[in-house]
Order: structure tokens, then sequence, then C-alpha cells
């Protein structure tokens, strides 16, 4: 692993390692994902980059989430060394890419960020496209071997469950699954 180096992301600068292999891929591994082969359809189907950084020290939490070096800088998808399997989070990153407008796929976190002046949408659209990103994630799944149990509730992550369109989630996620699916 290479010594701590500095990643400057969403204007921020945080103390990470980028060099360290992903859990699924790690020695003695019994997660069977097939996080390589997601990494290179996320590659090729966004053209941006994928990051696995892991936390310099006590990095990890000392600062609010839209400060942390993971999730999309509008060039690279960071995954993180925290809780969780790293093929889940990197499918959900691409996802939310797969979802974004054209106009938010180069914006940090797509304009959905909880930090200052990163979200660009109204709640309502957020909490949907946050759980059509859920559906579309449980229905690629699959193809990398990702267990249905690595993956959180959908509606987890929303401000508010009244906001959620479940039938126009299910259809959109439906609808651009249908469409990847012959690529993978």
């Amino acid at each position: 692993m290479s010594n701590a180096a500095t990643h400057t992301q969403r204007g921020a600068r945080r103390p990470t390692s980028d060099a360290r292999e992903a859990c699924c891929l790690a020695r003695g591994s019994r997660c069977g994902t097939r996080f390589a082969e997601l990494r290179r359809w996320v590659c090729r189907i966004t053209g941006k980059g994928v990051q696995l950084v892991a936390f310099a020290g006590d990095a990890q939490g000392k600062a609010p989430f839209f400060a942390q070096p993971v999730g999309f800088d509008g060039r690279f998808f960071f995954v993180g060394d925290d809780l969780g399997c790293d093929t889940e989070k990197l499918l959900h990153e691409a996802c939310h890419w797969l979802l974004a407008s054209r106009e938010r796929r180069t914006r940090p976190n797509y304009g959905l960020g909880p930090g200052p002046g990163q979200r660009v949408v109204d709640d309502v659209v957020g909490d949907n496209e946050e759980v059509t990103v859920m559906l579309l994630e449980r229905l690629l799944a699959p193809h990398f071997a990702l267990a249905d149990s690595k993956i959180a509730r959908p509606d987890y992550n929303v401000v508010s469950r009244r906001n959620v369109d479940w039938d126009a989630c299910a259809a959109r996620a439906d609808e651009l699954y249908g469409a990847l699916r012959d690529g993978l």
C-alpha cells in the first residue's frame, strides 16, 4: 500500500491512500462478487475512472459525509474502505450516474449531495431518484454476483417516504435495465 496521499474531491482535501484492493478481491475473501468485471463495465459505460481509497489515520468520520472522499466528484467514482461491500458501493454510484440527467453527470454526487450548494434538485426529485437507483441496483446485482442481502432498503436514504412514487420508480428502473441488459 502506498503512503498516505491527499486527494482533492468536492473542493475538500482529505488524507487517503489510493493503493488498496477491493474487499471482494482480497486474499481469503469469501465475497464471491465480480468486482473486476463491474469496474470494467462501469468505466466503459460511463467513461469515468474508479478510485479505491483507504482513509489514512482517523480521517474517516472526522468530517461530514459531503466532505469525505467517497462518492462521485464529476470525474471519478471514489469507493472508500468503510463498512459495506465495494461491489455494492460501486454499483450504487454507477446507477446514480446512469439515472442522473446529462447536466448533473459532471456535478459532485450528481447534484444530490448533502453539502452546501451541492443539491440542485428538490427533495421529491432526489427521493424518487434514490429509490430508482436502489431498484436498478437490485436488477443489475445478479450480473456481478452481488447478493441482495448486501444492498440497502430502497428508501433508506430519502428525505420523506411520502415523496416516493414507487410505481414510477420501478417502471424507470425496469426501462433502464432493459436498455442495459444486452450490454452486460
